[in-house]
């Protein structure tokens, strides 16, 4: 079994011979590529021609997983190739030549953790809020199947005069067009759960009977949007969040399930802030992948100021 330096050199020294002939001209490159709560390292396959640049990255921690499991080499560069040129297929034709002046109606908020994103977020144009960070994305795909963009970093923003003001600007117009919120009911999600899950309509029915029963104050909302993709940008948004406030009749807490979704519940009803927060912690450690997590605070909402705040930390408008 080789170790994780060995394996690194091998794939640096014999991955593109995997690849199809049209990669010939074409090396690697290694890089540090900051994700959410975490970094991998990342291989670029780019021309050796200096000035052009291509895009697929596949992640070195990850194959060498592959490698752990299944003890062949071979097997995993075969497959990392196939997965690689599969991947491209599902891309727009100029992938390779994208115009980020031209794709700025793309451009999108990701709020994440700022103590668990320190890297990624200094190489990034952001912004501080409470807790949290805000950067930015270039979304390339939405569909179906899922998500895909790639990360304004300080190089792309320095390379195409776009600066962090002006990044804020774009993104909260498009990311609220390009990802509309989702505001239901905590059984409505998990209705939705349940049919995805294969439960039958008489089930689901017979088990959420009462729901319309529940009197505004005692309702609990879960904001998201149809994608399932970072939900959590809501809290940039204190119009979304004051309508639940207005629907629920008080003020409100706001608790970070994911980066994907937000639950809101009234503090008149739920008063016990330091429980919410240790169940938001506990949730996160025992529920949430590390990926997926936002945040072990919650924030709460004033009807009054309309304003949103870290709570059990010093106040912090959101802007």
């Amino acid at each position: 079994m080789l170790s994780y330096e060995s394996f690194k050199t091998r794939v640096l020294s014999e991955f593109l011979d995997y690849m199809p002939e049209r990669y010939a001209d074409c090396e690697l490159e290694i890089r540090r590529v900051p994700k959410v709560n975490s970094c991998l390292t990342g291989i670029v396959i780019k021309p050796k021609k200096k000035g052009s640049f291509c895009g697929p990255t596949f992640y070195l921690e990850r194959m060498y997983d592959q490698y752990r499991q299944c003890g062949s080499f071979e097997k995993v560069m075969a497959n990392q190739a196939i997965y690689l040129e599969e991947s491209l297929k599902y891309l727009p034709k100029d992938i390779m030549n994208l115009d980020i002046a031209g794709m700025k109606d793309k451009i999108v908020f990701q709020v994440v953790n700022t103590r668990d994103n320190s890297e990624m977020i200094n190489l990034c144009p952001h912004r501080n809020i409470m807790d949290l960070s805000v950067v930015y994305r270039v979304i390339v795909n939405v569909d179906s199947e899922g998500v895909s963009g790639f990360l304004i970093t300080n190089d792309i923003a320095r390379a195409e005069d776009l600066t962090e003001p002006l990044l804020y600007s774009l993104a909260r117009k498009n990311t609220r067009k390009l990802f509309p919120f989702r505001i239901e009911r905590i059984e409505q999600t998990m209705m939705r759960m349940m049919r995805r899950y294969g439960a039958e309509d008489d089930d689901i029915e017979s088990a959420f009977c009462g729901m319309d029963d529940t009197p505004d104050k005692e309702r609990v909302y879960v904001i998201s949007n149809k994608y399932e993709f970072f939900g959590a940008n809501a809290l940039l948004y204190r119009e979304v969040i004051g309508k639940v406030a207005k629907n629920i009749g008080t003020d409100c807490y706001v608790l970070p399930s994911s980066v994907h979704d937000l639950v809101v519940l009234s503090t008149d009803v739920f008063n016990e802030s330091a429980k919410l927060i240790n169940l938001v912690k506990e949730t996160n450690s025992e529920h949430v992948r590390v990926s997926d997590r936002l945040s072990d605070s919650i924030y709460l909402y004033s009807v009054d100021n309309k304003s949103i705040n870290l709570v059990s930390e010093p106040a912090e408008e959101v802007s």
